[in-house]
């Protein structure tokens, strides 16, 4: 019997050793922004705005990152994209007004868009294709490691040390990411000259697999604005609680959910998973203090875990090798659209109904994903 082609090739890993200090520097900043911008006196609704021009930049700055990744290779957009967490990271501190930190959003947002489009571009050059779910599943625990330990100790470093010391944390992480990404080679199996244009950058074979994700990161940007807010006006404790246990959980569960996903399929993987965390996203409207927290952290955690990378394979399936830079484009764009519409779009309703009719509503749009996925079972 042939033993499995390898996954944990010496690129794999440098390159997972990479995102991680990528994502922790990112993952920092994530419940302590909001706070940072109320303790600038900024309302919600503006808070809602600033968190929302990350994704919106990021998806702007996806489908070109897509073109780019193909036309050019991977390694520049992994280097150009650290460069701009770091930069960003340490312009927050000298911001104090909502322009300043909206202009500070969208460097930082074109690093995201730039970094994540290369690196999983990167991880289907070199996965083998009978275990691509798995690979991505693993590859993007990086990832959730960083967000399960990054909130919690973005919210200790802003209680014990203040606002500065977490930049400079956020910083040196970036800066470390640069690092690791400029000991990388390239791995585009072929760099397409194609002109810049919507047939170079918007893959229609991704649209069906991005739109689901859209519903997924809607959620996800629901929670990454409200969540820390809510938790502190009905003092449930440390917002971080909820970012631990989701990515804690994720990062447990997405590489086998992933490998199922490969033997079962993508849709009723994704389906499923899309299921669980729109029920643990409305679950949050209970009201509840740190248990509700866990449980809803750890029901999606699973739900995201399974849905999360099933889809970013399902997209790669369907694609030839040459187009796969495009194909994450598409889907990352959906990614960051799907975070942006979260976080303004769920804003105007939470400004008008209020925390849990707003997780209501975002639990609701999950569950039409998993609704869409489930019309391609057996397909």
């Amino acid at each position: 019997m042939t033993a499995p082609p390898r996954l944990a090739t010496r690129e794999f890993l440098r390159l997972w050793a990479g995102a991680f200090p990528f994502f922790l520097s990112f993952y920092l900043l994530l419940p302590t922004i909001p706070l940072y911008a109320r303790a600038l006196g900024i309302p919600e609704s503006e808070i809602g705005l600033i968190v929302g021009f990350f994704a919106l930049s990021s998806m702007t700055v996806r489908p070109w990152a897509g073109w780019a990744a193909d036309r050019y290779g991977r390694l520049p957009l992994l280097v150009a994209g650290t460069l701009l967490f770091l930069a960003s990271s340490l312009l927050y501190g000298w911001s104090r007004s909502v322009g300043a930190l909206l202009a500070v959003r969208v460097v930082h947002g074109a690093g995201m868009g730039l970094y994540p489009t290369a690196a999983t571009a990167v991880v289907a050059d070199i996965a083998p294709p009978e275990r691509r779910g798995e690979a991505m599943g693993f590859f993007g625990a990086a990832g959730n490691l960083a967000l399960a330990l990054g909130p919690v100790v973005g919210v200790w470093l802003m209680e014990q040390l203040g606002f500065p010391s977490l930049f400079a944390a956020s910083a040196a992480a970036a800066a470390l990411a640069l690092a690791l990404a400029l000991s990388l080679k390239e791995t585009a199996p072929g760099l397409r000259r194609v002109a810049f244009g919507l047939a170079s950058v918007l893959s229609p074979a991704a649209l069906f697999p991005s739109a689901i994700l859209f519903c997924l990161m809607a959620t996800y940007g629901v929670l990454m604005a409200f969540l820390p807010l809510y938790v502190r006006s009905i003092d449930a404790g440390n917002p971080g609680i909820f970012f631990l246990v989701f990515a804690s959980v994720v990062a447990a569960v997405r590489g086998y959910a992933g490998r199922l996903s490969d033997r079962l399929g993508r849709a009723p993987v994704s389906a499923a998973g899309m299921i669980l965390a729109g029920l643990a996203t409305a679950a949050l409207a209970l009201r509840g203090g740190p248990l509700t927290l866990v449980l809803a952290g750890t029901l999606y955690g699973i739900g995201f875990g399974a849905a999360q990378p099933s889809l970013m394979a399902w997209t790669v399936d369907l694609v030839p090798p040459i187009e796969r830079g495009k194909a994450m484009g598409t889907f990352f764009t959906a990614f960051e659209l799907g975070i942006g519409a979260g976080a303004i779009g769920f804003g105007l309703v939470l400004g008008r109904a209020g925390f849990p009719s707003t997780f209501l509503a975002a639990g609701a749009l999950a569950l039409a994903g998993g609704a869409l996925g489930a019309t391609r079972f057996g397909r």
